[in-house]
């Protein structure tokens, strides 16, 4: 997929997405490191962790069931070395299977059960449409520039809410507590940047703002705890501020072909918080 006009489009699958045009949410989070890290990770090709293959599989199982049933199995238990295990592994690259763990698949149906059950995530994901794909033109006009660059997003679910929608993140998590995820959202993850991108995104596209950007939160280990989060209107207002700043960046970087990394600046190295006596 090399080009592709502004739109909706469902059917694109995870990969040609991730491979295809348009700056996604996952770039601006390069980006904010250094526009020389994003260009870096354009030029070789894209490489899932084991955490992003698990985070897949569990959005598969959620979000997409039957697909999960089609794309992944449990791989054979017993001796590696035995006939009936290389039986039902030739069986498994015979179908197409991906295969998952036993401890592995079980924590992703327990995950996938946890938030089926649980009264408020079950219903955000029912009576919308999971993974669809967008892409709208973002015009620049500023600082010298004045251009329209390709951004893309994937919601996970978009709810619909008559008139109105809402859109859904699924994420697994070491732990959802509140404390501890809303640091991680912001700090460790950027979830920030993630909704304000998708929130302008779905806006353009759909003429409407989404009524709310909500996280669902599964911990990926027993109990497989489930917490249900809506992004504030100040964390969406920090990621707003950050992608505006990132689109211009992206935007210079194209037209002038030059991808920097760090300032060439000399930096005082402190003693992080908690370390002094």
């Amino acid at each position: 997929m090399e080009t592709i006009s502004p739109g909706i489009y469902e059917g694109i699958s995870n990969a040609d997405y991730h491979s295809g045009p348009g700056l996604s949410s996952s770039d601006l989070k390069r980006l904010a490191q250094s526009p020389l890290h994003y260009k870096t990770s354009k030029a070789g090709p894209h490489e899932e962790t084991e955490a992003m293959r698990l985070g897949t599989a569990v959005h598969s199982a959620v979000l997409e069931p039957d697909s999960f049933n089609e794309l992944y199995s449990k791989t054979p238990e017993g001796d590696r070395r035995s006939k009936a295990f290389k039986a039902a592994w030739a069986e498994l690259e015979e179908k197409g299977k991906i295969p998952l763990s036993p401890n592995d698949f079980e924590a992703i149906q327990g995950m996938a059960r946890s938030i089926q059950e649980h009264p408020l995530a079950g219903r955000w994901l029912s009576g919308g449409t999971a993974e669809i794909s967008g892409y709208w033109t973002q015009h620049i006009d500023s600082d010298g520039l004045n251009t329209d660059i390709l951004c893309k997003c994937r919601p996970d679910y978009i709810k619909e809410l008559g008139n109105q929608y809402a859109i859904i993140d699924l994420k697994t998590t070491r732990s959802a507590e509140p404390r501890y995820f809303g640091k991680a959202a912001y700090w460790d993850y950027q979830y920030h940047i993630s909704a304000a991108h998708y929130l302008t995104g779905m806006e353009k596209l759909r003429g409407v703002r989404a009524q709310g950007f909500i996280f669902i939160a599964v911990e990926k280990t027993p109990p497989y705890a489930v917490n249900v989060f809506e992004a504030s209107e100040e964390f969406i207002r920090a990621g707003t501020e950050t992608n505006q700043e990132l689109y211009k960046i992206f935007a210079s970087c194209q037209a002038s072909g030059n991808w920097p990394g760090y300032p060439a600046i000399s930096r005082k190295l402190m003693l992080p918080r908690g370390a002094r006596n």
